[in-house]
């Protein structure tokens, strides 16, 4: 059967909701009406849309950025899993373009049910309740936001063109199954997304702490923590947008803000946050995992053994990758402090080894301080301020780094971009962006994928692609192309 995207939700949906009692149906399940009655209900839908958001879900985001890229090798136990990408083998049916688009668009769809039964019910509510309504309000349109920027990211040829093809808006629930809709310009796609953060920010802000009172009520308050779109991640993402666009002065302003209020987690914390507390540390948003939830364990690994422990390892670590940490570096002892043969190439991959949720349940960590300095670097490397930029990665290097930490010397542009995206590289490996960092500075220094030929050789696969290459866009998947008649394909595909 031909699916557009209003039927991709449909599937989606079925495949990753929660069998809780806040599942979201589709209206030939189950009408709007019925399934919204009750301020509760709207809350339940908030909490249906939060657990339908999937980055960390098989074939996405976070697996696929160090597989396709130069992070990972073939693990012991792997039959096959991701040669396709890791040999560069991108097509609209992949799995990578299907899990983003049909994971993201499906999470708009419960969205926009939640945010149209708002409408209908806001004008019965008492004046507690539509403050209620107002923040859950605002964590939907943050959350919408934040799709559509992940589907911008990975769909957008052109960050920079505002005239160009991005991605469909969807602002609203079709009237038909099988309507179907054009691409938006990147202008548009852009405009939206901060419509969205800053209807969200004021939202969130007004019914937060009213005059008078010491603390927000506690219904409000659980809402307002790292596991939400707060405020400060909603500055992160327009932060990480306005980076993309090429906004450097907004982008650097603020990053200053954010790192003023979430600083960088020291050698002592920063393992905490992978470990079993699951500490938030400097993070800023993540993803709440638990029990019966997603497993990232599970993208690394197929098997635990009786202990809890991951085994059977799917991938290890590149050991171009192991060998860019020293043995003072304790992103080092967090990504790969399993037992490591590196003599026989296999580096297990520790990040995500469990907490006290349970084996291999770890929270998702999606935005975090030093992803801010980084920013904030590059930023000031774009504006010729290139002893500030070293002085950023420096400070970066001290709080993973033990002993001696020089400041990086940059003459120009090319040095620091090339620095910059060596550091993310090491600080944000498996948590989902060396593709995307790739995509947008590669190309500008120079610098694609180019793998160890020890690494490429466990996949029989090539050892390098330029960042010009037109894979560094993903396809429109074929599900969308094939019953969507009003949308263009992406080029080469």
């Amino acid at each position: 059967m031909k699916k557009s995207i209003l039927l991709l939700p449909i599937f989606f949906l079925m495949l990753f909701s929660c069998s809780d009692a806040y599942d979201i149906r589709q209206d030939n399940e189950l009408e709007d009406p019925e399934a919204f009655t009750t301020l509760q209900h709207l809350i339940s839908g908030l909490n249906g849309a939060y657990a339908a958001y999937g980055p960390d879900f098989g074939g996405d985001a976070i697996i696929f950025n160090d597989l396709f890229t130069d992070n990972i090798r073939k693990g012991k136990s792997n039959n096959g899993q991701g040669s396709e990408e890791y040999n560069f083998l991108m097509q609209p049916n992949s799995d990578m373009p299907e899990s983003v688009w049909g994971n993201r668009y499906a999470t708009i769809n419960r969205i926009n049910r939640v945010l149209r039964a708002y409408d209908r019910l806001y004008p019965n509510f008492t004046t507690a309740e539509k403050r209620r309504a107002d923040h859950a309000k605002g964590n939907l349109l943050a959350l919408r936001a934040l799709c559509h920027f992940d589907l911008f990211q990975y769909f957008t040829v052109d960050y920079k063109n505002a005239a160009s093809p991005s991605v469909i808006k969807m602002d609203f629930v079709p009237a038909n199954t099988f309507d179907v809709f054009p691409r938006n310009t990147v202008g548009e796609i852009r405009d939206f997304i901060k419509q969205d953060l800053t209807d969200a920010r004021a939202l969130l802000v007004a019914n937060l702490t009213l005059p008078g009172e010491t603390a927000p009520p506690a219904d409000i308050a659980a809402y307002n923590t790292v596991m939400y779109l707060r405020p400060i991640a909603i500055d992160f993402i327009r932060c990480k947008l306005a980076l993309l666009e090429g906004d450097y002065p907004t982008a650097q302003t603020l990053a200053t803000t954010l790192m003023a209020s979430t600083p960088l987690s020291n050698r002592t914390i920063y393992p905490q946050m992978y470990g079993v507390t699951d500490a938030n540390g400097e993070s800023i948003f993540k993803l709440s995992r638990v029990l019966r939830n997603n497993q990232l364990a599970s993208l690394y690994y197929f098997n635990y053994n009786d202990s809890g422990t991951p085994i059977d390892p799917l991938f290890y670590g590149s050991l171009q990758l192991y060998n860019l940490y020293s043995n003072a570096d304790i992103r080092k002892t967090v990504n790969f402090g399993g037992s490591n043969d590196v003599g026989r190439g296999e580096i297990p991959i520790t990040k995500y080894m469990g907490s006290n949720d349970g084996d291999g349940i770890n929270d998702v960590k999606l935005f975090r301080a030093s992803e801010v300095k980084l920013i904030l670097a590059e930023c000031k490397a774009r504006n010729s301020d290139y002893l500030g930029a070293a002085t950023d990665i420096q400070q970066l290097r001290a709080a993973r780094i033990s002993g001696s930490n020089p400041l990086p010397t940059y003459t120009n542009l090319n040095e620091a971009l090339t620095d910059i995206l060596l550091e993310r590289r090491k600080e944000l490996a498996f948590e989902g962006h060396r593709y995307l960092d790739i995509k947008r500075i590669g190309n500008e220094i120079n610098v694609g994928i180019n793998r160890l030929a020890d690494d490429a050789f466990t996949f029989s696969a090539p050892t390098s692609l330029p960042a010009s290459d037109y894979r560094f866009t993903l396809p429109i998947p074929r599900s969308e192309i094939s019953a969507n008649p009003t949308i263009v394909q992406n080029p080469n595909y």
